[in-house]
């Protein structure tokens, strides 16, 4: 079953890692599938729901790559770009 075809308009650089996972799934869809599911966080964890996703999906794209490594890069790459807090 064919969902959609995504057509790519930005840099591939911008793209790759992180980038393809934020261009993708944007997190206000993360945040809302997260909700749907009945996982919604009713306070601040030290391990949010939209990280927890993102790792998921960063593991499959970076699958080689030790756990804690992919859990750093993501870490830094969603507080780089706001989506995560302090």
């Amino acid at each position: 079953m064919l969902l959609g075809v995504v057509r790519v308009t930005a840099d591939v650089g911008e793209l790759s890692g992180l980038g393809l996972l934020t261009w993708v799934y944007p997190p206000g869809l993360v945040d809302r599938v997260v909700a749907a599911c009945g996982r919604a966080e009713h306070r601040r964890r030290l391990l949010p729901a939209r990280l927890v996703v993102y790792f998921v999906l960063a593991l499959a794209l970076f699958s080689p790559s030790p756990y804690l490594e992919v859990m750093r890069h993501l870490v830094e790459g969603l507080r780089g770009q706001g989506l995560l807090g302090n």
